[in-house]
């Protein structure tokens, strides 16, 4: 028994001396290792870089020297540095206690995380085609906007503003037009929250303004666009025309991070990139006597019998009196950090944009949080809010509006003087009461817009189980819009004159509870990713118009200032939707992909028959370059994916009651009441546009990511139609919602990025260029539509294609007017009727498409596509150590546009000025020209919607142009500042075009059926910007 006892306490003291030598070792085999992180290409410390203990916790952050020093080290760990865009380095310490880092440019894109819907994919593992946007690589100008930015960067993807205004509408499309009146641009998510697509229209219908325009360019941490619909049929009835998901800066991960303050400014100089030729004084009065004896009238006006009487004698270019050269800046200051608990992101924008016109300014403020916290192990949320408010003084932009100070520029006689040559004070009137003065008109004729933004978006997101999340999202967007106009009495030709003033008021409110299940799993070499999901959304608006008159001072303008009202109304609309959604995606050793989409729409806009609908979509993707039949390949091919999805989307773009008919109160009265009149036909059977698309796109990496090459090919299928469809008088009613015909889009994408030299010198390359054809399929009864004067649906042609006439020359002399009819007998073609006026010489030659010797309506024909054959976009990075430039260019080819503003100007329908083509125009028998006659209200009509006034819309465009310098990390070691950079760059510097009008880049239009229009709004400006950003 002793002897038992004995070797029982030898075994405790051996085990104890065991168990500490085995504790002195691991202290003894433990050190401190510490060391420098610098960038490969110029050797700058890198602050901020995450040092980790693999398979640990443990970990340290560089300071602003690129210093690190991390404790508790065993002689055999690795340390693993990793910083957002560099390549992650592992490092064995193998007994080492000074370990410098040198850290290279991330190149493998493949590992990039892409923002898909209701979640984020690895990019190798995309079956769709998605394109990615970095917020980093937005405009460097004051007046930078998302609509800006992506222009010419994105595959597919079309951007025609409207005009150059602050906060313009555009004209946005993806892989074409796809409706004929129920809209074409692509639906807008940010940060999870739905944003209402359509343009706001101006208060005088003159203009139209992006509600994008509220979101600070500044804020965007990445844009990704899904161009098919596989990517995009988790958004089912909204997203026909594509989705654009935007992600906005901090609150989103949790580490430790020190707070950093980054304050960035843009001071820019703009001015108008172009003018049109106008004729001088002594061309004009020349061209006016002319065109006015030419139609047999008088010409007894003072300015051109007394050319030299001190208020004619001068000559006044009306753009040089107008545009002016203006000054912006945008100011933006962000802070941002976290914990392992609390990540927050906080900024705060200002911008002043004077336009490049006299008497308006625009301001605009942004606000921004972004808060992210860990409420257990378990359970995380994030709280983001935003507001925006922005104040803008503006003038008319259209030429069709009388009271445009713009329109005025171009139209006013030169002959006149803005002032009064005796007492030097502004007129209001030119000559005898002949023309408004443009500089008054600017001054005199106030518009304003006003629009507010603010969202409240909080989710939470908890996990419920091992490989289960449940997500819930609860937000609220509210949008509204304030803008007045007055045209005060002395400016009124009436008699007796009147001033005008008009208010309009909106409001937009979205409520939104999303409510997602996720499963993720693992199994060796399958992985498996499924989402249900349940949507609900509300969207209530007012609107309130005032119109008013006999206003008691023309100083106060205010629609309260009104003596008598001539307009009140007010609207109020709602409409619900409620969605069920489910994703499943597999893959098999991220070989073989596959991904299973399924939405079902109900919504209030649609009738019981055809409320609710289902939108499925299937993308299958193969990384063939993983098989072992590729072996041959892995040295200088990194990744090859051969991708094909199909899927159906929807298109609710129409009115909230279109399905039920509109009511609305008569201007006259029944038995001394207001009678209500049933306006629109209803039709329970309304219901969702449906795009079908096909598509195939092959994804190639070569050396080691340094080039990447995509190709995309689709077919789009678009079928009933949302149309107001115009009815009979003699019905009752003006129109009924309806679903008909059917447009077809096809075309193919390409995309390469290349890193051509890597260090120390780089150079980056970034190529796009799409090519889309667009054709109706289907019509009601085939018969063509016409929409305004002269844009078509017809099929077989794309949407809103010109039909007019086409002009063939101008007649030399009487003579040269012949009509052979088919019987052999000789005429002359007449105008309109078989008796009408006969064209003489001077008047434009007409094809006579019927060949009946009469130039009318009959024929019309298709002259043109408003739609370019091709578009892209070339982006060079070249960057030596701290300096970088960024060229940046973009083109359109094959569009036509319909010069409005020219041929208005050339009707001289008034005593308005011509352009500098006018002086090639036939004046005398004999004379050979392509310009026609002037002649005073254009009673032949030679300058009627034509070939003539058709152009070609190609451009070539040096988009933007930034050449950078940041400053050396040493010299900032002993200042309170991280980084600080400065710039200058150049945006509309140089475009390439035979447009005639102020930017081949334009649409004025602000109805989406009708494309390619140039009305003469407000010119794109060109800017030289000065930039520096800061961060502490």
């Amino acid at each position: 028994m002793n002897s038992v006892k004995l070797i029982s306490l030898r075994v405790l003291t051996i085990s104890f001396f065991l168990f500490l030598y085995s504790g002195l070792f691991a202290q003894v085999n433990t050190i401190t290792v510490s060391g420098r992180v610098v960038y490969a290409d110029s050797r700058d410390p890198m602050p901020g870089v995450s040092v980790i203990i693999k398979n640990t916790n443990k970990g340290s952050i560089t300071n602003i020297d690129g210093k690190y020093s991390i404790s508790d080290v065993t002689a055999e760990g690795t340390l693993v540095f990793t910083f957002i865009g560099m390549q992650e380095v592992e490092i064995p310490v193998k007994g080492k206690t000074k370990i410098d880092v040198e850290m290279e440019e991330k190149l493998n894109i493949l590992d990039d995380v892409v923002v898909v819907g209701y979640g984020s994919q690895m990019k190798r593992d995309i079956s769709g085609a998605i394109t990615s946007f970095s917020g980093e690589d937005g405009s460097k100008s004051s007046g930078g906007s998302i609509n800006y930015a992506l222009q010419g960067k994105i595959p597919g993807m079309n951007i025609t503003a409207s005009s150059g205004e602050p906060s313009a509408g555009a004209t946005i499309t993806i892989r074409g037009a796809a409706s004929l009146s129920g809209g074409s641009e692509p639906l807008y998510i940010v940060d999870g929250v739905p944003i209402e697509s359509g343009n706001i229209s101006s208060i005088e219908g003159d203009a139209t303004f992006s509600p994008l325009s509220s979101l600070n360019a500044n804020d965007i941490e990445s844009v990704e666009v899904l161009r098919d619909a596989a990517s995009a049929a988790i958004y089912g009835s909204r997203a026909a025309n594509g989705v654009v998901i935007i992600t906005t800066k901090g609150g989103e991960k949790f580490d430790i991070v020190k707070p950093q303050v980054q304050f960035n400014h843009v001071s820019s100089i703009v001015t108008a990139p172009r003018k049109l030729d106008v004729m001088n004084g002594w061309q004009f009065r020349t061209a006016y006597k002319e065109a006015r004896e030419k139609n047999g009238m008088v010409v007894d006006q003072q300015w051109v019998l007394n050319p030299f009487h001190p208020y004619y004698n001068r000559t006044t270019d009306w753009q040089d009196e107008l545009f002016r050269t203006a000054y912006q800046t945008d100011n933006y200051i962000n802070l941002n950090g976290s914990t392992k608990g609390f990540s927050y992101g906080v900024s705060l924008g200002y911008k002043n944009l004077q336009p490049i016109v006299i008497h308006t300014n625009y301001e605009q403020l942004n606000f921004r949080s972004n808060f992210s916290y860990k409420l257990t192990e378990n359970i995380k949320g994030s709280t983001r809010v935003s507001y925006s408010n922005s104040d803008y003084t503006r003038i008319l932009s259209s030429s069709s509006n009388y009271y445009s100070a713009l329109r005025a520029a171009v139209f006013t006689n030169p002959c006149f003087s803005p002032y009064d040559p005796e007492t030097g004070e502004m007129v209001d009137w030119l000559g005898q009461r002949e023309q408004r003065n443009p500089l008054a008109l600017a001054e005199k004729v106030p518009h304003s817009f006003n629009q507010h933004n603010y969202t409240i978006n909080q989710t939470l997101s908890a996990t419920i189980a091992k490989r289960f999340t449940l997500n819930t999202r609860v937000s609220i967007d509210t949008r509204g819009t304030e803008q007045s106009s007055y045209q005060p009495k002395f400016f009124d030709s009436n008699n007796p004159p009147r001033d005008v003033g008009k208010f309009y008021t909106s409001d937009r409110r979205t409520l939104m509870n999303e409510n997602t299940l996720q499963y993720t799993r693992a199994i060796k070499k399958h992985r498996i990713n499924a989402l249900i999901g349940q949507s609900i959304q509300a969207d209530l608006s007012e609107d309130i118009y005032l119109n008013g008159e006999n206003y008691v001072d023309p100083i106060i303008t205010p629609i309260q200032a009104a003596a008598k009202y001539t307009r009140i109304s007010r609207n109020e609309s709602e409409r619900m939707m409620l969605s069920y959604f489910g994703r499943l995606n597999y893959s098999y050793a991220q070989r073989y992909i596959i991904s299973l989409v399924l939405r079902n729409d109900a919504s209030s806009r649609f009738g019981p028959d055809k409320r609710s609908g289902y939108f499925p979509s299937a993308s299958f993707a193969w990384r063939f370059s993983d098989e072992p039949f590729m072996k041959f390949t892995k040295s200088f091919l990194e990744d090859a994916k051969w991708r094909a999805s199909y899927g159906v989307t929807g298109n609710q773009a129409t009115s909230n009651y279109g399905w039920q008919g509109l009511y609305a109160a008569s201007s006259s009265k029944y038995d001394g009441n207001v009678a209500i009149r049933h306006d629109d036909l209803s039709n329970s059977k309304l219901g969702w546009e449906t795009t079908t698309q096909y598509n195939t796109g092959l994804d190639l990496t070569f050396l080691n990511s340094r080039i990447f090459f995509s190709v995309d090919a689709y077919m789009k299928n678009s079928d009933d139609l949302l149309f107001d469809f115009p009815l009979s008088y003699y019905t009752g009613f003006s129109s009924t919602a309806m679903n008909f015909g059917s447009i077809s889009n096809s075309g193919i994408e390409f995309l390469l990025e290349t890193v051509n030299i890597l260090r120390p010198f780089k150079w980056k390359t970034s190529f796009n260029i799409s090519f889309n054809r667009n054709k109706i399929t289907a019509l009601p009864n085939d018969e063509d539509v016409i929409i305004g004067e002269f844009s078509l649906g017809r099929i077989g042609e794309p949407i809103g294609a010109f039909y007019a006439f086409e002009a063939l020359g101008v007649y030399a002399s009487d003579e040269d007017n012949v009509y052979v009819s088919p019987e052999g007998v000789v005429g002359q073609y007449r105008k309109g009727a078989a008796t009408g006026e006969v064209f003489k010489g001077g008047d434009m030659i007409w094809r006579d498409v019927d060949g009946n010797g009469v130039i009318d309506d009959s024929d019309r024909q298709v002259i043109g596509n408003p739609h370019p054959l091709f578009i892209g976009g070339l982006t060079n990075d070249f960057s030596y150590k701290g300096v970088s430039l960024n060229v940046f260019i973009t083109w359109s080819y094959g569009n036509k546009i319909m010069n409005e503003i020219r041929r208005r100007r050339n009707q001289m329908l008034t005593t308005n000025n011509l352009g500098q083509d006018a002086l090639d125009r036939w004046s005398n028998p004999g004379d050979v020209t392509d310009f026609p006659m002037i002649r005073y209200g254009d009673t032949m009509e030679n300058f009627r919607a034509s070939s003539f006034s058709m152009e070609d819309g190609s451009f070539l465009r040096l988009k933007e142009i930034t050449l950078k310098y940041e400053l050396p990390r040493k010299m900032l070691s002993k200042t309170p500042i991280d980084n600080l950079s400065v710039y200058v760059s150049g945006a509309n510097l140089l475009t390439w075009s035979k447009y005639s009008g102020y930017d081949p880049e334009v649409n004025s239009s602000t109805n989406p059926f009708i494309q390619g229009v140039d009305n003469g709004s407000l010119p794109v400006s060109r800017s030289v910007n000065f930039g520096l950003s800061v961060k502490f």
